[in-house]
């Protein structure tokens, strides 16, 4: 009898450790996209990195931006920032940003509430957007899907057009790729390019009117599948 009651003991523990190690849903290792930051007078003039980390059909993206423009040696520019974004669904459920330069601090936070993403930016004050509203970090090609952008430093809400204006052959890194053009028009003009697998090599916006070109230089991690295009 003591015996058996010891294996019992035992059928417990051991159905106890089963419940505790059994695994949820597969989350994946991070995927870590680092760009080259390319000024058209300055040349590189820093870095900007996701980190995307997907659990299932949710997905944490960490951005990081390392921003020093040099003129002779000397820095004249500096500009850092760290922004976090959770998605849900491939909806947008809370963001949030702090840019510093220029002796300022910028900061954003944005929640899902609802039918709407409201957004509170400490230089534009209170924002209510659509619940389609992505950030302006075009991590993947579904962030394309879109017409209505906001800007990750400021939180401001911006109404877009997204073009597929069909496959180019651009130079990255030195070396010939064709890929899909994405145009994007809003209050300004970005553009992406997406290679086959579906992956951002590189994209460009602009500042002041100056064209800023992101150029990917590292993607760690596995790849997610390629998805299918956004229907236009």
């Amino acid at each position: 009898m003591r015996a058996c009651h010891r294996y019992l003991r035992l059928a417990f523990v051991f159905a106890a450790l089963l419940v505790i190690v059994a695994p949820g849903r597969a989350q994946a290792a991070p995927q870590v996209l680092t760009y080259r930051i390319e000024h058209p007078t300055y040349g590189a003039i820093g870095t900007y990195t996701n980190t995307i980390t997907r659990d299932g059909d949710d997905a944490t993206v960490k951005t990081e931006l390392r921003v020093a423009v040099k003129v002779l040696g000397i820095t004249v520019h500096r500009e850092e920032a760290t922004r976090e974004e959770e998605w849900r669904d491939r909806r947008l459920i809370a963001y949030r940003s702090t840019t510093k330069g220029g002796g300022n601090t910028v900061t954003v936070t944005g929640a899902a509430q609802g039918q709407n993403f409201v957004i509170h930016s400490s230089s534009n004050g209170v924002i209510t957007a659509p619940a389609n509203v992505h950030p302006e970090n075009p991590w993947a090609q579904f962030l394309l899907d879109t017409d209505t952008m906001m800007a990750t430093k400021t939180g401001r809400v911006i109404h877009v057009t997204v073009k597929d204006t069909g496959e180019v052959t651009m130079e990255f890194n030195g070396r010939s790729l064709r890929v899909r053009q994405w145009s994007i028009e809003g209050d300004g003009h970005q553009v992406v390019w997406i290679d086959a697998r579906g992956g951002v090599v590189g994209f460009q916006s602009e500042e002041d009117g100056t064209p800023i070109k992101f150029v990917l230089t590292s993607a760690a991690g596995a790849p997610p599948a390629a998805p299918s295009p956004p229907q236009r």
